[in-house]
């Protein structure tokens, strides 16, 4: 039984949402708390998976409460459900909270939400490596991108087009934005995947605020053998392909994002487990095994499941998730189009096929007969042409440079 902790200074709304959550007591053991020094009490001497708290309390506010809880208690999946109006108030909470909810919430929305959260703590079955994605905080952005960014906000006639185009270049502030926008505290009608309409919709303001959170001038020990602008180039590219062959021009926002960050677990393992990726880079070389076999073999788990959780917290779209959990293994998923993790998948074969990893890791050729079974055969030799082309291109632009 999943065990959920509600806080809240007003002992009117925690009766609301126990009265509220009541048909949910035999699959869910809820505590309530109120405040956030009964909060930590409760913390001290019971586990909880999931806390969901309010922001404006008194003594110990939410922002304040749930980094003690991810400092402590990094297992524990951390959502803020707190006033509309109290928006700027959150973003202190940014850093340190996986989901935001705004009151007042529907009980379907809350389930939703929890569900959620609890199904994505499967992905993860070894409590060490659970550990470590909860303590996350921020992933570095590249130092350059953050310095252009900040010369643009400044600037009097920056335009949002401009600035979209300077986010999309880092997987990282764009998880980040997107996560914000897609908050229930805006009331979107639907998901955001566009960076620059989340740049529109948010305000220069906020997404300067949203990028400050980010620990750009302290990334962690780097792997040995691992490139963070490697990574940062492959993603760009496989987003780049995915958004150009997607069958359905409507999901091309989405195939551009999943493609920045269907490999946001490799920089996870990079930065978090160096040793242990290190490890699984070198038996990759060794025994011509794909990466994420020798991750499972060695950690139980791959990079694909770990980003799909750490999106998955951040709140992000299924087919992003889906794109970053399966990418490697799309035949896992029951598929009848060529749809968001389709297009990531050979988007990620043809841009290791047309420009192999320099670090010899083996990587997989495209499996054939899934590309049949979608109907896609036909158009691979022009897919293949559009990843040289766009290596040709890189290319150039390097020389240029």
């Amino acid at each position: 039984m999943r065990r959920i902790l509600f806080v809240d200074d007003e002992p009117n709304i925690l009766e609301g949402l126990r009265n509220l959550l009541r048909r949910h007591r035999r699959k869910w053991d809820m505590a309530f708390a109120v405040g956030g020094p009964a909060a930590l009490e409760l913390l001290k001497t019971e586990q909880f998976d999931v806390i969901i708290s309010d922001m404006r309390m008194p003594e110990v506010d939410g922002a304040a409460l749930l980094t003690r809880v991810q400092s402590q208690y990094p297992r524990t999946v951390r959502i803020v459900l707190s006033g509309h109006m109290e928006l700027e108030a959150a973003l202190q909470a940014i850093p340190v909270a996986h989901q935001f909810l705004s009151k007042p919430c529907d009980a379907v929305e809350l389930e939703n939400v929890i569900e959620r959260a609890c199904a994505l703590q499967s992905l993860v079955e070894d409590p060490k490596i659970r550990q470590v994605l909860g303590s996350i905080q921020q992933l570095p952005a590249l130092p350059q991108i953050y310095h252009r960014l900040m010369q643009a906000l400044v600037e009097d006639r920056t335009q949002a087009k401009e600035v979209a185009a300077l986010l999309q270049q880092d997987m990282t502030i764009c998880a980040k934005l997107l996560q914000v926008a897609n908050s229930a505290f805006f009331r979107l009608a639907r998901r955001i995947t566009n960076v620059e309409e989340a740049v529109r919709y948010l305000g220069f303001t906020m997404v300067r605020n949203l990028v400050l959170t980010i620990e750009v001038f302290h990334p962690g020990p780097q792997s040995a053998g691992f490139s963070f602008d490697s990574l940062q180039r492959h993603a760009l590219r496989v987003a780049s392909l995915a958004r150009e062959i997607v069958a359905d021009r409507l999901h091309a926002d989405d195939a551009f994002m999943a493609g920045m960050l269907h490999d946001i677990g490799k920089l996870v393992l990079a930065l978090r487990l160096p040793e242990q990726f290190r490890q699984t880079q070198e038996r990759s070389r060794q025994h011509r095994l794909p990466s994420w076999q020798t991750e499972r073999e060695l950690l139980g788990i791959s990079h694909a499941e770990i980003g799909a959780y750490l999106l998955g917290l951040w709140g992000l779209p299924y087919p992003i998730i889906e794109a970053a959990a399966y990418h490697h293994q799309p035949l896992s998923v029951p598929q009848h189009a060529f749809d968001v993790l389709a297009a990531v998948y050979v988007a990620d074969g043809l841009a290791h096929e047309t420009s192999p990893p320099a670090d010899g890791v083996f990587v997989e050729p495209l499996d054939e007969t899934y590309l049949a079974t979608l109907g896609v055969l036909d158009k691979m030799a022009d897919w293949r042409a559009l990843a040289k082309a766009q290596v040709d291109a890189l290319a150039e632009s390097d020389r240029d440079d």
